[in-house]
């Protein structure tokens, strides 16, 4: 019998975990469209739910994800963007510029730059990592990726 339960503790946290990883994803395509589009961002979110979100969690085995972590993030972006943007081009080198980046990498590292420096509700190792496989995932390069978060992780402290 407490075998049973291990099992269920340990797959429950397994769900959850990959909640917050569905939530990502979906905010890095929110975010990506949104670069495309002058729509208020809570019509972008509610668009994205009723059309993509289905197939999304069909596709990662889900009935549901973290509306919380998904608006969070997705509206700290928007809030902060040139905050953050100012913070990315400054760990970029100096023959690159925030507009030589693809929109899919300017997504992922707005969203990941935000979680690690304003949000701060994740170890800074996890955010990262959830971060450069999502980049990997949508064509992007996980080593430029992580180079640039590793930088931007150094000018905090752990939570």
């Amino acid at each position: 019998m407490n075998d049973t339960k291990h099992k269920c503790k340990e797959n429950l946290r397994h769900i959850s975990i990959r909640k917050k990883t569905a939530s990502r994803i979906c905010s890095t395509q929110v975010l990506y469209g949104a670069s495309f589009s002058n729509c208020e961002i809570d019509v972008l979110i509610n668009s994205y739910i009723d059309n993509y979100l289905p197939s999304i969690l069909e596709e990662l085995d889900l009935k549901d994800l973290d509306y919380d972590l998904l608006n969070s993030i997705i509206k700290g972006v928007c809030n902060n963007i040139l905050k953050i943007d100012e913070i990315i081009s400054k760990k970029l080198s100096k023959n690159w510029s925030i507009e030589r980046l693809s929109e899919t990498e300017k997504s992922v590292l707005r969203l990941a730059t935000y979680e690690l420096l304003f949000e701060r509700k994740f170890k800074k190792l996890t955010i990262i990592n959830e971060y450069i496989s999502i980049i990997e995932v949508f064509g992007g390069s996980p080593d430029f990726a992580n180079g640039i978060l590793e930088n931007i992780s150094k000018d905090i402290n752990e939570n």
